[in-house]
């Protein structure tokens, strides 16, 4: 397990944990530490339930927490299915965004209204929690599940839980500006942190009204991300491109290309250099029989000869030395 808690303030902390079931040995060994190091470090804002006894023993996955103040988000991928036995009289004001990225997540009747929610991969559901519900998730599991102060998005969602896919453009946003959050944390100051934060609260406003302020510096950042990782799915296809990328997003091109303007590269070259580092990839793989006319093809460059000089540009070496010089 690693831990970097820093305090902020009252109340207020910042940094990440992580247990991993190879590191430290699936069930009590991977689980006990997270609920120790959890209930340290958030535990008298967001109390945790009392997990089932197969979840407790049996747990077999990752969980990785980053706190920012008062807000949270935990990343669990596991192999076994995660559950809780009770869940408290406690009272609750927070607001959870769960979003599917593998399997599928059941909270049972979160409102009272004789209906389970389902969040499964590719889905997200935003509900206000007022007392604590029971849940269960299936035995191959991914998910990211977001806590938030109650003030903060309450009267968006108090009362009318908000359903939808995870696909949409102002939720790419969310989660690209979460994935900088976690690999950064560790290195923010306390105002990077707080800034941070707030936009994570603003960015979850903006999915729940299915919309985001392009305009906000403070989300350039995270709508670069968000176009390199829809790029990273699609570089062998042919239509990929800035302008559909920047369509798929919901954004001007010319916002997306302010969006790489402080970068290294613009998003054009990352495709081309993405596109460039799969081929190589590709070429080099054991048994390999890719031919270069067929990786200049399945990447989308003119022709075998533009192919070759791109690739001996950045590798200084032709495809074909560059496959035959590695073991």
């Amino acid at each position: 397990m690693t831990s970097r808690p820093r305090f902020l303030g009252p109340g207020g902390k910042v940094g990440t944990f992580t247990v991993d079931a190879d590191s430290t040995g699936a069930g009590r060994g991977t689980w006990d530490p997270f609920i120790d190091t959890w209930n340290d470090r958030m535990g008298d804002l967001y109390p945790l339930p009392e997990f089932s006894a197969s979840t407790v023993d049996g747990f077999q996955g990752t969980m990785r927490s980053v706190a920012l103040e008062d807000t949270a988000v935990n990343e669990i991928w596991a192999s076994s299915s995660v559950s809780t036995r009770a869940v408290g009289t406690y009272e609750h004001d927070q607001i959870r965004l769960y979003v599917g990225l593998r399997g599928a997540v059941a909270l049972q009747d979160p409102h009272g209204q004789s209906g389970d929610a389902h969040v499964s991969a590719g889905a997200y559901f935003m509900h206000h929690v007022v007392t604590e519900n029971h849940f269960h998730t299936t035995p191959v599991i991914g998910a990211r599940i977001f806590i938030f102060p109650g003030d903060a998005l309450r009267p968006l969602v108090a009362g009318r839980p908000r359903a939808g896919r995870a696909t949409s453009p102002a939720a790419q946003i969310l989660m690209a500006h979460t994935t900088m959050v976690q690999r950064t944390v560790s290195g923010l100051s306390p105002a990077g942190a707080h800034a941070s934060r707030n936009a994570l609260l603003e960015l979850a406003k903006g999915l729940v009204l299915d919309c985001f302020d392009d305009r906000e510096p403070a989300f350039t950042p995270a709508l670069a991300q968000a176009a390199k990782d829809l790029a990273d799915t699609r570089l062998t296809d042919a239509e990929l491109s800035p302008a559909a990328v920047a369509a798929q997003l919901h954004v001007s091109l010319r916002t997306l290309q302010r969006a790489f303007a402080h970068l290294d590269e613009s998003f054009s070259a990352y495709i081309r250099r993405r596109r460039l580092e799969e081929a190589a990839k590709a070429l080099s793989a054991p048994d390999s029989r890719l031919r270069v006319s067929e990786a200049a093809a399945l990447w989308h460059f003119t022709d075998s000869s533009h192919f070759i000089r791109s690739f001996k540009k950045r590798y200084h070496a032709t495809p074909a030395h560059f496959a035959r010089r590695l073991p």
